[in-house]
């Protein structure tokens, strides 16, 4: 008799454990969803509503932007006849592979199939399917995200951006000048400067409230930090005067925010996209690019470069939940910065005379014995 007729395929048994796992699953009405014709989108649904009030509002957006994403994903390939399901509970190892088929194809980058693998095992898991773990254990080997080097802005660079943010006009380049200067003064992040309120900076005592941290409402909590660059008090004295002007134009009696959104009223912020503008504006005047979130490392390493010593206290800036954490973080702006750091070191063991390619690369007087 056939080996094959009574023995069930690793396939078909990995099929059937997923089943029993989903048929006993401890969530109730997993398995009993009805989901339709788009089940996931239905289950994203689903999904998200389990989430809410667990995760930071940031999070939960970027959750159902990247699911809903990659549900049109998965349709477009039920369509083309390449998966049988996108079904959350019955995704199984060939719709894997054809996702992992796909994201290559699209030439997508590690970091970014890392997060889409991501996204998908967080549905799959709530679903009770763990096809990905099933496929860990057999050894397939999925996208990780690596390791990048974090990016600091060099100094001439950093010259031209503040020498471009003196220059903006409008109320555009009051905010430039505000942002660049608490940025490089501070080293918060991003999403913390935008979401702070006027009353969080205080110039007398130079800090900065932090009301919301990165981790808010999970494992960190409101903090204060020093502005430790009081050449850039002048940068932000201006932009407190301007911002005031700017406040009382508007007919407007006191505005909350930082950094005051005015079109949404005297409580509105601005988002994430609208500071990514300002910034892009930035870069078009002075034609250098930079990320606002480097202002971070860039501080960072102009503090602590020729002063190891004061690792330590940039820790406690930076807000990091270790001091390993640190060194670790100020290792990888080292290995950004490694290439600029080395590219003198040639001039030490020249290959080719400097200023004179035409001389030969090993003396003639050179004998090269036992070669003919």
């Amino acid at each position: 008799m056939n080996n094959s007729d009574t023995v069930p395929s690793t396939e078909a048994a990995s099929n059937d454990d997923r089943r029993k796992r989903l048929k006993n699953a401890d969530r109730p009405g997993v398995e009993g969803l009805k989901l339709g014709r788009y089940p996931f989108a239905a289950a994203t649904n689903f999904y998200l509503q389990s989430r809410k009030g667990t995760i930071a509002d940031s999070t939960y957006t970027e959750d159902e932007r990247k699911l809903r994403y990659l549900g049109r994903v998965l349709e477009k390939l039920k369509q083309d006849g390449l998966i049988e399901s996108t079904d959350p509970r019955t995704i199984g190892r060939k719709e894997i592979q054809e996702f992992l088929i796909w994201m290559k194809r699209e030439s997508l980058d590690p970091n970014t199939q890392a997060k889409y693998l991501q996204h998908l095992a967080g549905l799959l898991r709530f679903c009770k399917n763990h096809i990905l773990e099933d496929m860990k254990v057999d050894g397939v080997k999925f996208p990780a995200n690596p390791r990048k080097p974090i990016r600091t802005i060099e100094v001439e660079d950093l010259q031209t951006i503040f020498h471009t943010v003196e220059r903006m006009e409008d109320w555009k380049g009051s905010m430039a000048r505000g942002m660049v200067a608490l940025y490089f003064a501070t080293g918060v992040r991003p999403k913390e400067l935008r979401l702070a309120h006027i009353e969080d900076l205080n110039l007398r005592k130079m800090t900065l409230f932090i009301r919301h941290p990165k981790g808010e409402g999970s494992w960190a909590a409101s903090t204060t930090v020093d502005l430790i660059r009081p050449d850039m008090t002048p940068l932000i004295q201006q932009y407190l005067e301007e911002r005031n002007a700017h406040v009382k134009s508007k007919m407007v009696p006191k505005a909350l925010a930082l950094f005051p959104n005015l079109t949404q009223g005297p409580n509105g912020f601005y988002s994430a996209n609208h500071f990514g503008k300002i910034k892009r504006d930035i870069e078009g005047q002075c034609d250098v690019s930079f990320k606002l979130k480097d202002f971070r490392p860039t501080l960072t390493t102009l503090t602590v470069n020729g002063d190891l010593s004061r690792l330590p206290a940039m820790s406690a800036q930076l807000r990091h939940s270790s001091y390993s954490t640190t060194q670790k973080y100020y290792f990888k702006m080292e290995q950004g910065a490694a290439g600029k750091q080395l590219k003198d070191a040639w001039k030490d063991s020249p290959i080719l005379a400097p200023n004179n390619t035409k001389n030969p690369v090993i003396d003639k007087k050179i004998d090269f014995t036992g070669y003919v």
